[in-house]
């Protein structure tokens, strides 16, 4: 793996897509409105995500196996290369459209003036957090690859 701008840029990265967990953790000790601290937090989760995403771009498919390798260590079990079946990319899709669901509710109310319940919300925007990070790590090393491929120029540079 090329150590050039990419991998120090996803790097940077792929640290700050945890960082929202942390600041969204320290939310409810934080002396400001309700409101206020609701949309912050939809926000800075939504980045986390993005930047989540694009660190899997630019890292690649070596580092994204390496990642998981690591992870897969801590339960003494080591990933398997095969391709993945159906029924676990139907999962793994479902749980990364599942992820998406409340950033959509959100929208919705404030679209149309909805009164939301912060504390459901709050559930809510953390368990979807934790889908699209188990979607990622279902759908596997071929689909990251194939992520990794939409960002690829076809031409030549």
């Amino acid at each position: 793996m090329n150590k050039d701008w990419k991998y120090y840029l996803g790097i940077i990265l792929i640290s700050y897509s945890f960082l929202p967990f942390l600041v969204f953790a320290m939310l409810p000790f934080i002396d400001v409105d309700i409101a206020k601290s609701g949309t912050f937090a939809v926000i800075f989760l939504a980045t986390g995500e993005v930047a989540f995403l694009s660190a899997a771009a630019l890292l690649g498919k070596e580092f994204i196996l390496l990642m998981k390798t690591r992870f897969m260590s801590i339960f003494k079990k080591t990933p398997s290369l095969k391709r993945i079946s159906r029924t676990r990319h139907r999962i793994g899709v479902g749980l990364m459209i599942a992820s998406l669901l409340p950033y959509y509710y959100v929208l919705f109310s404030e679209i149309f003036f909805l009164p939301l319940d912060h504390g459901i919300l709050t559930g809510a925007l953390i368990l979807s957090e934790l889908l699209f990070m188990t979607s990622m790590l279902t759908l596997g090393s071929q689909f990251w690859d194939r992520l990794k491929h939409l960002f690829d120029w076809p031409g030549a540079e």
